[in-house]
């Protein structure tokens, strides 16, 4: 599972975490992370909408969500 936490983490600029047996929902919190450059959380088991708040992301050049 991805923690509401990582929202704290405002200096993050990649997350990539394909194939992690990760399970849940992408947190609304992901949308804190200004500075986001990457976000790939492909082949996990994520559910649910992407969080609105990925819009605020002006710096994210790469999302890969898919196979979830």
């Amino acid at each position: 599972r991805i923690s509401d936490a990582i929202g704290n983490l405002t200096s993050l600029q990649k997350i990539d975490l394909p194939e992690n047996d990760l399970k849940g929902s992408i947190p609304s919190e992901i949308g804190n992370l200004v500075n986001l450059t990457s976000f790939v959380v492909s082949f996990n088991e994520i559910i649910g909408n992407v969080p609105v708040g990925i819009a605020k992301l002006l710096n994210l050049e790469l999302l890969h969500l898919h196979n979830n």
